[in-house]
């Protein structure tokens, strides 16, 4: 009788000690979905002001070929590359959205964020000898084609310096939040299995 008493009351005891780990995996798990909607959402905050920051330089290089008489050949391959740039922001950031921070699968979103950072690093390859070949294209369109191209110059070598600051900024930091994406899943992962 004294036996089954115990029992019951060690039934008792793993039943209530069971449910408060229960509880405890799902704060866990609501905490990593909150770290990790914060910094999609800082992810996609950058995304949006490249994405205005493309458009204004479209608009920008329409005037200026009025403006400053650039060529058409120069004009086009600008807004081309513009618009490349703009599509492969949100190509590279889909999977990288609040709702599915909240709802998805992590490794799901442990995918998407490794996904953006590969996708993200693939594109300097061919950003950074574009804008090199852009620039100089730049500096010959200017120097040949404009009455005045001091000021011009002047510009392009300003734009480009504070261009290239934000640029590597912009890049540092998303990279970084992504890899604490990365790290929180895979760090909650490892705590989640069982010891062996």
């Amino acid at each position: 009788m004294e036996n089954s008493i115990e029992l019951n009351e060690m039934r008792e005891q793993l039943a209530i000690l069971n449910k408060k780990l229960s509880d405890q995996a799902i704060v866990n798990e609501r905490l990593i979905r909150a770290s990790i909607g914060k910094n999609v959402k800082n992810i996609n905050k950058d995304s949006r002001m490249m994405a205005m920051l493309c458009i204004f330089g479209i608009v920008c290089i329409f005037a200026d070929h009025y403006l400053v008489n650039w060529s058409w050949p120069f004009t086009i391959v600008t807004t081309v590359f513009m618009i490349v740039a703009l599509a492969f922001n949100f190509y590279c950031r889909r999977g990288l959205t609040l709702e599915r921070a909240l709802t998805s699968d992590l490794m799901e979103m442990r995918l998407a964020a490794l996904r953006f950072k590969r996708f993200q690093t693939r594109w300097l390859l061919f950003g950074i000898p574009f804008l090199i070949c852009w620039l100089t294209w730049l500096a010959y369109e200017t120097l040949n084609l404009t009455p005045n191209p001091e000021p011009i110059i002047i510009g392009g070598i300003v734009g480009a310096v504070i261009g290239g600051i934000i640029g590597i900024n912009q890049y540092l930091r998303t990279q970084r939040q992504a890899s604490e994406i990365i790290s929180e899943i895979e760090s909650y992962r490892s705590d989640d299995q069982p010891a062996q």
